[in-house]
């Protein structure tokens, strides 16, 4: 498959922005290219359209307020590190299978003198209840939850974990990232109750380099960079205008077709899913049997190096991924010398049986015929690569 006829399923790495959102930013950055803070007849065009973007965007979460970021990661750090500041030193609770952009506040924490504790969770990579129970206490200052999981699709326990925060550490800030089921799946801050939640514009057919934290009205938090103070002082730097605007056109498709894409993309996981447990016996889907977001398929591919089959895919014209496209080369080069990736480590797999995953990811666009198509290439290049295998190798 060659130009067109290329088939993309890595949207949990990042999505195709729709043409309307890449026409209202064009439009913006011409007729609203004004500092939003100048005084000058300038600047209150671009105000107005951050303002508009920024209202829509608060609504669609019933959140009280929104900080415009760079992006989810940027939105993670300041939810748990801004409002761990905010606090005396104490814990920092997240689990070991999270997203590096929240693993990776840790040295910042430090530096408020808190201190990360880091939950094991289970095979599914999913954070128990009574896990979380016994770590809680008087000195847990902020509680970090990933509501869908981005290399394996599960959906934790959201409410009930949150409950269990209410009620052994009433004072904690809880913040969840959202940066993989915002668009995909209903949530509002009031309903689960709690204090921030991080989104991340290009997950959903926003733009890259634009994201936002959402606030409920009792959030406390300091900013991580003054600047000039703007986001009322909670993130310093000129807002990125035409990023609000594609933001809030890119939410405002995704919230309309929210409930069809959603049943669409699970369609599409079954199909893919059914023909490679067809071809495969042995092959296994990762995450939740039940709590999954509808667009991520991980699988386990016993006797087949991920990496080699997602370049002999590639080259045949279908694109998904063996992880999260958050880890750097430094980090996969790291991963020769550890068993497997840090999320993979945490749910169980060993070295070997790491290296042997793949990521398929769907959208709402993405065709049956084009999922069918996938599935019979990754399946002839599967069972291609293990007849290469020496006997008995991985198996």
């Amino acid at each position: 498959m060659t130009g067109d006829r290329r088939i993309y399923l890595d949207n949990a790495a990042t999505t195709r922005p729709l043409p309307a959102v890449v026409e209202a930013m064009a439009d913006t950055q011409l007729a609203c290219f004004g500092n939003p803070s100048s005084a000058h007849s300038f600047g209150p065009p671009a105000k107005k359209a951050l303002d508009d973007a920024r209202e829509f965007l608060r609504g669609t979460l019933g959140a009280a307020r929104i900080v415009f970021t760079s992006g989810g990661s940027e939105a993670d750090q300041l939810g748990i590190v801004g409002s761990a500041a905010a606090r005396a030193p104490g814990r920092v609770l997240m689990s070991q299978g999270d997203h590096p952009a929240l693993l990776q506040c840790a040295g910042l924490l430090s530096r408020w003198r808190h201190h990360v504790t880091a939950l094991p969770v289970t095979e599914h990579g999913d954070l128990l209840p009574e896990t979380l129970f016994d770590a809680l206490g008087t000195d847990v200052r902020v509680v970090a939850l990933m509501y869908g999981h981005n290399e394996l699709g599960t959906l934790c326990r959201l409410g009930d974990l949150v409950e269990l925060v209410r009620r052994t550490a009433p004072a904690a800030h809880v913040h969840v990232d959202l940066v993989q089921t915002y668009g995909k799946l209903p949530f509002e801050l009031d309903d689960v109750g709690v204090d921030s939640v991080a989104v991340s514009g290009h997950k959903f057919h926003g733009p890259r380099g634009a994201g936002f934290l959402a606030l409920s009205s009792t959030a406390e938090l300091k900013p991580l960079l003054l600047a000039g103070g703007q986001e009322s002082g909670l993130r310093g730097g000129t807002e990125n205008v035409a990023g609000a605007v594609g933001m809030a056109v890119a939410a405002e498709a995704a919230l309309t077709h929210q409930s069809a894409h959603a049943a669409h993309m699970r369609q599409l996981c079954d199909l893919v899913l059914e023909q490679v447990l067809t071809a495969m016996p042995d092959a296994m889907r990762l995450g939740h049997p039940e709590r999954h977001l509808p667009h991520i398929l991980s699988l386990r591919l016993p006797g087949v190096v991920g990496q080699t089959l997602l370049e002999r895919c590639d080259a045949r014209g279908v694109a998904f991924s063996t992880g999260s496209a958050c880890h750097t080369a430094a980090d996969h080069a790291a991963a020769d010398a550890h068993p497997g990736n840090p999320v993979l480590a945490a749910i169980g797999l060993d070295r070997r049986a790491a290296r042997e995953v793949v990521r398929l990811s769907f959208c709402g666009t993405t065709t049956h015929a084009e999922a069918d198509a996938a599935a019979h290439v990754l399946v002839e290049e599967a069972l291609r690569l293990r007849e290469l295998a020496p006997r008995g190798a991985g198996r």
